[in-house]
């Protein structure tokens, strides 16, 4: 049985770096929506690539940052991305980006 021609795609490759890795990400900054900062630290506890919690950007978002390079980032991102699935959070574009203000428009 051959698992690798499915059409959609699994909970943990949703986000993939283009989509939220924008020059934030690439500059070492990513958003996490979570209730609490401790459960994004639980989440990301001996992450790869020196992952860490900065701490609470406003009521929703909790900022975080990282010290990958681009190749490293799109290796490690999709365990990053599940590791906060699996915790029952997600990573968010940055608050206050154009982009996040047409989505919230809409």
């Amino acid at each position: 049985m051959n698992h690798q021609d499915s059409k959609e795609r699994p909970w943990h490759e949703e986000a993939t770096p283009p989509e939220h890795a924008d020059a934030d990400a690439l500059d070492g900054r990513f958003y996490v929506l979570a209730p609490s900062v401790n459960a994004v630290r639980r989440a990301l506890f001996r992450a790869p690539g020196g992952a860490k919690v900065v701490g609470r950007h406003d009521r929703e978002t909790i900022a975080c940052s990282h010290t990958m390079d681009a190749h490293s980032l799109a290796r490690h991102w999709p365990i990053l991305v599940s590791r906060l699935g699996k915790a029952g959070l997600r990573v968010a574009p940055r608050p206050g980006s154009v982009d996040n203000r047409i989505r919230h428009e809409i």
